[in-house]
């Protein structure tokens, strides 16, 4: 039974009569329910939590018990991935399991932080990026938080490990100029015209792909103005939630893309999707790239370059950067500053058609008084010159 310790109570693990485990709490009910389940462990698994030799997939099973009804659908998913599935133990599934039989059967003490590194550094050999390590790591870190909890181990060996690094090389972004944007809509349009659509908003309101296959009919109003409110995100294989920064937006739409809304929309109802295949099915990847042949069609971009080329038009035109940013949805003005490095040639002439509409009328009346030298001889340039200096010097 749990002692009464200041104002902790203490459960206590007895194995033969001697005290092999102990741990404090703010309550009697939470010593007397964790004695409970550390005398459960010791029957079934004959375990000595003086020792700590109980194997790390045993307690995976009972911890992924519990976190049933807990977490969320999509983290369950990813805490399930930590054992391996059926398949995988027989040898008929061709991936391999996340945390291999080395690791699996590791006593649960004895995991330290250089198995950790190593479990990390495998899995980068075979493949897996940073940011899907980092979500496995995130599970096995929960896991053994868990074991900390129930206090099988003193201490969590993941939180003494660095995160795994991303060590690829940064894709570039690689917007469309405005006149090959217009070729590549009309190429897609003549394979289908619904994806024609597609192709054209995608890259003229930067709407992300799952903003895009998750929008409805009643996010798209004409009053006060046109305007698109991004309020939800759908990638693909996972659940319906909020857009990538947390945060819902406006988007306002030009003119010339009311008529596309309104064809999207027509005959649908306002809950249902607003953009959706010629067979008014929601929208796959897979599916647009197979009949929009976009390996040829979209000049070796992604889908997402897309969304870079709306960023780049809108910059090109005038956009301020904070608009730009506001209508992306960025997290911050950094993000969308990226931009201004992929502006390239267009950029440049529109900025000096800029310059040359708001140059001074004084500095332009003088510009045209002044003589073309590149008519004149050596010796008339150089008279130029000479009386040029003498006025300066006057």
């Amino acid at each position: 039974m749990p002692a009464r310790r200041g104002d902790k109570w203490e459960g206590r693990l007895k194995v033969g009569g001697r005290v092999v485990g102990t741990r404090r709490f703010d309550t009697k009910r939470a010593a007397v329910e964790w004695e409970r389940r550390q005398r459960t462990t010791v029957d079934e698994h004959n375990y000595d939590p003086s020792t700590r030799k109980i194997a790390v997939e045993t307690l995976l099973a009972e911890w992924l018990e519990q976190r049933e009804g807990r977490v969320s659908e999509t983290t369950l998913k990813t805490d399930r991935f930590l054992l391996p599935t059926e398949g995988q133990l027989a040898g008929t599934s061709r991936s391999e399991p996340v945390l291999p039989l080395w690791f699996r059967k590791l006593q649960v003490g004895k995991v330290n932080a250089n198995s950790i590194q190593k479990w990390q550094d495998d899995l980068g050999k075979r493949g897996l990026v940073a940011t899907t390590v980092g979500r496995y790591r995130t599970s096995l870190s929960s896991f053994f938080s868990w074991c900390v909890a129930e206090g099988f181990i003193p201490r969590n060996p993941v939180a003494s490990t660095p995160p795994p690094k991303d060590r690829r090389a940064r894709e570039d972004m690689r917007p469309l100029p405005a006149p090959e944007f217009t070729n590549v809509v009309d190429e897609a349009t003549a394979l289908s015209p619904v994806c024609g659509d597609l192709v054209l908003v995608l890259g003229r309101t930067g709407l992300r792909w799952g903003e895009l296959r998750a929008m409805q009919v009643r996010d798209f109003t004409e009053t006060p103005m046109p305007m698109l409110h991004v309020i939800r995100n759908q990638p693909e294989g996972s659940a319906l939630k909020a857009p990538k920064s947390g945060k819902t937006r406006k988007l306002p739409i030009p003119d010339y893309l009311v008529p596309v809304m309104r064809r999207f929309a027509a005959g649908k109802q306002p809950n249902e999707l607003l953009f959706t295949s010629a067979r008014g099915a929601m929208l796959y990847r897979t599916s647009f790239v197979r009949a929009t042949n976009w390996e040829v069609t979209g000049r070796g971009r992604t889908l997402h370059d897309l969304r870079h080329t709306a960023a780049c038009e809108w910059l090109i035109l005038g956009v301020p950067l904070t608009t730009v940013q506001a209508w992306l949805g960025h997290g911050s003005i950094q993000i969308t500053a990226r931009y201004l490095h992929h502006l390239g040639d267009y950029a440049d002439r529109a900025a000096l058609d800029v310059l040359n509409k708001t140059a001074p009328k004084a500095l332009t009346k003088r510009a045209r008084k002044l003589p073309d030298l590149s008519s004149f001889g050596a010796g008339a340039a150089s008279g130029h010159a000479a009386s040029h200096s003498r006025g300066l010097s006057r």
